[in-house]
């Protein structure tokens, strides 16, 4: 699974390429129509103010356009016209180097690495930084502008060296950029995550407010699913475990849409009762994926009540057709409802849940978790045991009131 961060910054990344190359492209032109402008002015009342060749500011603009019209009718990701953009201003430069008519021209080549930063990407600034430096160094000796003076070596390697000053700063700007970029992603995240809990404990304590009975059920099956699977080599990311947690905590959601007269009858539901029971986890699957940022809620919502063998709900799905985290959560459930008193029943001793998960295994439950279980048990027991303190849950029912 992609780490969330890591979607959020490529999204953030995407977007600011995206309004970079636009905002480069749209500076060159202006500054390129500026300067045929400028220097079209002065030579046309033949002022001595010029030495520019407007043939070659016509090229960059002309070329200016084929970026344009490229940009405009092909669909090429965000890192494809960078790399066209970046291409862009070094010939722009090179241009400019030749149509300006001033020995100082040279110093065009100086925006390559400050605009390369600009990025924020360690390789587009060190390769076309380099690109810069080697089209700067070929120029100076082979092509002087001036010729009533010849830069000698002196000039060359101080024009080299103050380009490589020049990309050391820029390379400085783009780690602050990085930087920032990385406590914006940080801030989002966690207040995306501070949100989402928020909603996620609204939607719980919505649900366990019909039912007396299954008062903190969300919350112990999401403890137990964490437990489970952190005996799991393929969950020992952090955030995958948060993931699991919240699907536990919403594994129930769809019982909100269930009549309270079903919830907590104390006798044996009827066919029809049972079939309208079944409906929680397709209902609260459809609540989960219309919610910004719950959508990844919905295989654990959908599927926990799927069973190994393929005689479970909603699908019939079996086998590994059924989604790890609700493989996971049809252990957690069990356990959970098994040791605790319902109306109709009361709570089993956990040896006998703990036996009745055993017996499951490989009919009810995923084989695959069997070792997983047995590790988990000294977890599953101080979860249960903590949970079933009858101060802690007076003392959380006064927190919800």
């Amino acid at each position: 699974m992609v780490n969330e961060k890591e979607q959020l910054l490529q999204k953030l990344i995407k977007k600011h390429d995206k309004n970079l190359n636009d905002q480069i492209l749209k500076i060159s032109l202006i500054y390129i129509m500026l300067s045929i402008s400028w220097n079209f002015i002065f030579q046309w009342l033949n002022l001595p103010f010029s030495r520019a060749d407007l043939s070659v500011l016509l090229l960059c603009s002309a070329v200016w356009f084929t970026v344009f019209l490229f940009f405009r009718f092909t669909k090429f990701p965000p890192h494809i016209m960078t790399h066209v953009v970046l291409l862009f201003v070094v010939f722009v430069i090179i241009s400019l180097y030749f149509g300006s008519g001033y020995s100082e021209s040279w110093s065009y080549f100086l925006l390559i690495p400050i605009i390369n930063s600009l990025y924020g990407k360690r390789f587009l600034s060190i390769s076309y930084s380099i690109i810069g430096l080697l089209s700067l160094a070929a120029v100076s000796i082979r092509f002087p502008m001036d010729t009533s003076y010849i830069a000698d070596d002196i000039d060359i390697s101080n024009r080299i060296l103050l380009y490589i000053i020049i990309a050391t700063f820029s390379y400085l700007l783009l780690n602050k950029l990085d930087m920032l970029r990385n406590k914006q992603v940080n801030t989002v995240i966690h207040s995306m995550e501070i949100t989402l809990e928020q909603v996620v404990q609204s939607f719980n304590i919505a649900v366990e407010a019909k039912d007396q009975y299954t008062f903190g059920h969300s919350e112990r099956v999401s403890k137990y699913a964490v437990a489970l699977a952190k005996q799991l080599p393929e969950y020992q990311d952090e955030q995958r475990l948060k993931h699991l947690r919240l699907s536990g905590l919403l594994h129930d959601i769809g019982k909100i849409n269930i009549p309270e007269q079903i919830l907590t009858k104390s006798t044996k539901l009827t066919d029809k009762e049972y079939e309208v029971i079944k409906t929680h986890t397709t209902f609260g699957a459809q609540m989960v994926e219309k919610v910004d940022g719950l959508e990844g809620l919905k295989s654990g919502v959908l599927y926990h009540h799927e069973r190994w063998d393929g005689k479970g709900y909603p699908t019939g799905a079996k086998g590994k057709e059924i989604p790890s985290e609700a493989r996971i959560l049809a252990v957690a459930d069990a356990f959970d409802a098994m040791t605790s008193t319902r109306a109709y029943r009361n709570e089993l001793p956990i040896e006998e849940a703990f036996r009745r998960l055993e017996n499951g295994i490989g009919t009810q439950f995923d084989p695959n978790l069997a070792q997983a279980i047995e590790a988990a048990k000294p977890e599953f027991s101080k979860i249960h045991s903590d949970s079933h303190n009858p101060l802690d849950e007076f003392e959380k029912l006064t927190d919800i009131l």
